[in-house]
């Protein structure tokens, strides 16, 4: 009986560490936390690691042990070589905002095929990456709500839009300087948006006064 009792209290004493471990920095503790910027360093103390960059590391592979950093909630990789990264990134549960800006060496749809796992992250930034396309999975991030297109000058809007519009909570769009002239009408679709970011675009005066009308009470910038 004794040894019963004894189990179930050690059983019930990790579980409330491990959820107390999980909980997520408030946005005023966050901005005050370190910011790592080595693996290694961040790897001694992985449940204390709150925020990351490994950016312009030179990195051409991302080590699983990433996966143990299970209250990260900022993680800066852009800069780097990947291709695509490890399944041990769907650990990162906390996740709240990721950069992979100028990775041009990833293969998008097999990295959010990982990435997509990540219900928390709200903040996601793809710039300058040559994307045309980007991947279905992005439809999965619930709770996403910023996403930073930026410098991809290929870019195809209408595609763009119609996965943007499966996400309930999408507020800020950035396109600038995507060599970009007219915005598609199925950008009414997202019905959340409040900002749009379209700086540095072959936009006339007659395309604006049409945006305009498109997306009455949304913030254009221009």
């Amino acid at each position: 009986m004794y040894s019963s009792k004894f189990i179930l209290i050690v059983t019930f004493s990790f579980l409330f560490l491990n959820n107390l471990q999980a909980q997520p920095l408030n946005e005023k503790d966050l901005a005050k936390a370190k910011e790592y910027r080595n693996l290694d360093e961040a790897l001694q103390k992985p449940l204390k690691v709150y925020k990351l960059s490994l950016k312009r590391s030179d990195l051409k592979e991302l080590p699983r042990e990433i996966g143990k950093l299970q209250n990260l909630q900022v993680l800066e990789l852009n800069s780097n070589k990947f291709v695509t990264l490890p399944r041990e990134f769907a650990r990162l549960k906390n996740l709240q905002k990721l950069d992979l800006s100028y990775s041009r060496e990833m293969n998008f749809n097999k990295a959010f095929a990982v990435i997509s796992k990540l219900k928390n992250l709200n903040h996601l930034n793809l710039s300058d990456n040559q994307i045309r396309n980007i991947p279905q999975d992005i439809s999965k991030l619930v709770n996403l709500r910023y996403i930073d297109l930026s410098y991809n000058k290929n870019i195809n809007l209408v595609q763009v839009f119609s996965v943007l519009s499966k996400l309930e909570f999408v507020e800020v769009i950035l396109l600038a300087e995507n060599n970009i002239s007219s915005i598609p009408d199925n950008v009414t679709k997202l019905k959340n948006l409040k900002e749009l970011h379209v700086q540095f675009n072959p936009i006339n005066k007659e395309e604006k006064d049409r945006i305009e009308k498109l997306l009455p009470g949304v913030k254009v910038t221009y």
